[in-house]
């Protein structure tokens, strides 16, 4: 839809909603100039091409010129960008999507993506998007995420007559991105196999047999939480929170884990039998989950002292072997 974005009252609702999401002062006016200047919603804008062999053919055209277009982009923004790989999007994925009764042709056939490190930027990256394209529509999935939590800066652009997506990302939903996207086809895999039924009689058949609903509910979540924990990361690095250390003990190994907002989780243990100081994920995932070795958490000094125990106990071991 588009929003009469220029009226004070808009204005102040963005900037509300902006502030109420946990932007600062300054993200939340950038938020509602980028609004100001692109009011036209995504959701207005269609394919001009009437079927998805045209679309095909139009997005193979002009994939180089994108690419091109989108890499200038980057290097006038300052922040790495990319378009789809293999450049355009699959017909098998183009010819799957254009199933059933809403036959909508795809905005994304051709797709590029910029990604920057922190929400000041992303906003002073999108201001700028109309100044390397022909802006046709623009959605915040900042500050109206999907469903799924998934948030980033939509745009739709005109490439040449074919309408092609432009995606503003931060660095840590990019990330996770790639692995939700596995999640997601998935769901798309299970979906697929939807089918409308024709009744001949009372009987109702089931879409979804056996697990498959579950499967579909536990993934749907999954993804919700993912994109949800990431939300939180960002705003952990916006505001400056610093890492927390913690000690915990895996049966007789003692682990130090320091994680922070953004800043992944750096971990050692100290485990003789496999050679002393190790980092190994596998440490990580049995202190969350717990199914490796009871897990107790313990101080820094229980930490050092566990060390020096075991290196004790190892110099003493290798004398009586030496012997």
């Amino acid at each position: 839809m588009t929003y009469g974005l220029s009226s004070p009252d808009r204005q102040d609702q963005v900037l509300q909603q902006a502030t109420a999401l946990g932007l600062t002062a300054e993200v939340a006016q950038l938020c509602a100039e980028v609004q100001r200047r692109y009011p036209t919603d995504t959701g207005q804008v269609f394919q001009p091409e009437s079927n998805f062999l045209e679309l095909y053919a139009a997005a193979k055209k002009y994939a180089g010129a994108f690419q091109q277009q989108v890499q200038a982009f980057g290097v006038q923004v300052g922040f790495p960008a990319f378009s789809r790989p293999g450049n355009v999007k699959s017909l098998d994925r183009t010819v799957e999507k254009y199933q059933g009764a809403d036959r909508v042709l795809p905005l994304d056939m051709l797709a590029g993506k910029v990604v920057v490190p922190n929400l000041r930027g992303l906003y002073q990256v999108a201001i700028h998007v109309g100044d390397a394209f022909e802006v046709l529509a623009y959605r915040d999935r900042v500050r109206r995420p999907q469903k799924s939590g998934y948030r980033d800066l939509h745009f739709i652009v005109n490439v040449q007559g074919h309408y092609a997506e432009l995606k503003i990302m931060h660095t840590f939903f990019d990330q996770i991105d790639a692995y939700e996207h596995r999640l997601y086809e998935i769901r798309r895999g299970l979906e697929v196999q939807s089918q409308p039924v024709t009744l001949a009689g009372p009987e109702v058949y089931p879409v979804l047999a056996s697990v498959e609903p579950l499967m579909l509910d536990t993934l749907e979540d999954t993804s919700r939480t993912l994109f949800g924990k990431t939300w939180q990361m960002v705003l952990g690095r916006e505001a400056g929170e610093l890492p927390v250390t913690r000690y915990y003990l895996l049966g007789q190994v003692p682990v130090k884990l320091e994680e922070g907002p953004g800043e992944g989780a750096a971990l050692v243990a100290y485990d003789p039998s496999r050679g002393g100081f190790v980092a190994d994920a596998r440490y990580y995932s049995a202190i969350k989950r717990e199914d490796r070795e009871p897990v107790r958490e313990i101080s820094a000094e229980e930490f050092r002292l566990q060390i020096e125990r075991l290196s004790r106990q190892e110099g003493e071991s290798r004398t009586d072997a030496g012997a």
